[in-house]
């Protein structure tokens, strides 16, 4: 499954790097962490790291609703 998930502000690149499959584009004041997950657990984990990294979560998005 692949999500978009935008955050506020910029995400370091060694934060970045321990997240997984995920790749980070800036765009304006956000990031927009491009993320494949296996499956829904993985997401929550995903979206629990990013909490604990302090980022502020602005939108969760599929990226291949057909899935």
């Amino acid at each position: 499954m692949r999500y978009d998930i935008r955050v506020r502000g910029s995400v370091q690149a060694d934060v970045v790097a321990g997240l997984g499959d995920v790749t980070a584009v800036e765009s304006g004041r956000d990031t927009i962490l491009l993320c494949r997950v296996p499956d829904v657990a993985a997401l929550a984990g995903l979206l629990r790291t990013l909490a604990q990294a302090g980022l502020v979560i602005r939108e969760l998005r599929k990226a291949d609703p057909g899935s």
